[in-house]
């Protein structure tokens, strides 16, 4: 079984701001952000609703990544390790 590295911090990855070339930081999963309980709820249904294929999904885990300092936001595809 695969798992997210930066989920599970065993990796540190870094990702640059397209807009301004800014380090952005890591808000978690974008399921976390569905509703109050996402992070509860069953990771199989949870994988239905994230916008990966069923295989894609058992690659990749889609962040959330923010620019503090022009305030883009935007997904990122971090592959399982």
């Amino acid at each position: 079984m695969e798992i997210c590295p930066l989920c599970n911090a065993l990796e540190a990855q870094t990702y640059s701001c397209q807009t301004c070339t800014n380090v952005l930081q890591d808000y978690g999963k974008v399921v976390d952000y569905i509703d109050d309980y996402s992070a509860y709820m069953d990771q199989d249904l949870l994988t239905a609703v994230d916008g990966l294929t069923g295989e894609n999904s058992e690659e990749y885990c889609v962040h959330v990544f923010y620019c503090g300092t022009c305030g883009t936001q935007t997904e990122q595809m971090v592959k399982l390790v």
